[in-house]
C-alpha cells in the first residue's frame, strides 16, 4: 500500500505551494496491477477525488493516470506528459535509465526495514540450498519475488527455480508468513516490512520463524518525478513532502496506512533493483529491455 500512500500524500501536497498562483497541470502516472489492497474499480474514483479536492482548495489542476503495462507509463514518462510515475521499483528498474528519472518520494515506517527476507520454520532449513525439493510460497503476480527467487536459485542452486523446488504464490504478504507457521509451506519469501508488522502482532511466529537470508532496499515503491519538469517545481514539492509529517491532516493519512513520515528519495535508490535486473537478465540470458 505504500505508493498508494505516496500517490494521496504528493496530490495533498502540491496544495502547499502559494494559492495565488496560477493553475498548474499536474499529471501523475500510477502502474495499476501494484494496486494490491484496493479493489480496481476504486481506484480511479479515489485518486480523482482527491485531486478533485486539491484542484478545489488550492487551484491546481491535477489529474491520475492509470496505466496497465509500463511501457505505455514509461512513453509518457520520457515525452513530457506525466510530472511524476508511481510504481514498484522493479518495475521501475526493468523500465527506465537513471537519467530518466529524478527525485521524488517514499514513505517510511520507523524502525522497520524494507526488502526481502526468506524465512523459514524448520530449524535444519539453515540456508537457501536447503530447500531443494521443498515447498516455497511467495507473492502473486510480483515481479520483484519472481526475480529475486530466481537469481537465487540460479546462483546457489544451478537452475530455475522450477527444478530445485515447487513453488505457490498468495495474494497477500501477511498470508505467506501464516503458511509457513502453520507447516503448510517449508519457506516463504515475503516483504520484511510485513514480517516485522506480523512479528509484532504475534510474537510466537518471531520465536518460530527463522530468516535464511535477506536482501535490504530503502523502498518497495517509489514515486519519481520528471526530470523535464522545471528544479524549481520539483524543488517546490520536494519541500512541502519534508515538512509533510507535521500537518495534522498528513499525519491523520499516514497513521491510516501505518507509515510515519515521507523521506526524499533519488534515483540513485534504484540502484538494488537494477543491479538485480542486470544479473537476472544475465542468468537467463535474456536481451535486456533498458
Amino acid at each position: 500500500m505504500k505508493w498508494w500512500l505516496l500517490a494521496c500524500l504528493v496530490f495533498f501536497l502540491t496544495g502547499s505551494v502559494s494559492r495565488a498562483a496560477e493553475p498548474e497541470l499536474f499529471n501523475m502516472g500510477f502502474y495499476l496491477p501494484g494496486v494490491r489492497d484496493v479493489p480496481r474499480a476504486d481506484v480511479l474514483v479515489t485518486l480523482q477525488l482527491w485531486a478533485d479536492e486539491i484542484g478545489k482548495i488550492y487551484g491546481y489542476q491535477a489529474k491520475p493516470l492509470l496505466y496497465e503495462n509500463m511501457t505505455d507509463l514509461h512513453r509518457d514518462m520520457v515525452s513530457g506528459k506525466l510530472n511524476i510515475a508511481v510504481a514498484p521499483g522493479m518495475e521501475m528498474a526493468e523500465t527506465f535509465r537513471m537519467d530518466e528519472l529524478a527525485e521524488g518520494f517514499i514513505g517510511r515506517h520507523n524502525h522497520a526495514d524494507e526488502g526481502l527476507a526468506l524465512v523459514a520454520a524448520d530449524p535444519a532449513l539453515r540456508k537457501f540450498a536447503d530447500l531443494r525439493g521443498k515447498r516455497v510460497v511467495r507473492l502473486s503476480n510480483d515481479r520483484l519475488s519472481e526475480i529475486f527467487l530466481e537469481v537465487e536459485c540460479r546462483n546457489q542452486m544451478g537452475g530455475p527455480c522450477r527444478d530445485q523446488f515447487s513453488v505457490s504464490e498468495e495474494k497477500r504478504d501477511a498470508q505467506l508468513v501464516y503458511k509457513v507457521f502453520f507447516g503448510h509451506a517449508d519457506a516463504a519469501l515475503v516483504k520484511l516490512s510485513t514480517l516485522q508488522a506480523v512479528e509484532e502482532m504475534n510474537p510466537q511466529i518471531a520465536k518460530r520463524l527463522h530468516v535464511l537470508l535477506d536482501w535490504k532496499v530503502k523502498s518497495i515503491s517509489f514515486g519519481m518525478m520528471n526530470p523535464r519538469n522545471p528544479p524549481g517545481f520539483r524543488g517546490r514539492l520536494l519541500s512541502a513532502a519534508l515538512l509533510a509529517s507535521k500537518q495534522v491532516r498528513v499525519k491523520q493519512i499516514l497513521e491510516m496506512f501505518k507509515t510515519d513520515y515521507m523521506e526524499r528519495t533519488m534515483p540513485a535508490d534504484l540502484e538494488p533493483y537494477w543491479r538485480l535486473h542486470d544479473e537476472y537478465q544475465s542468468l537467463t540470458n535474456r536481451k535486456s529491455t533498458r
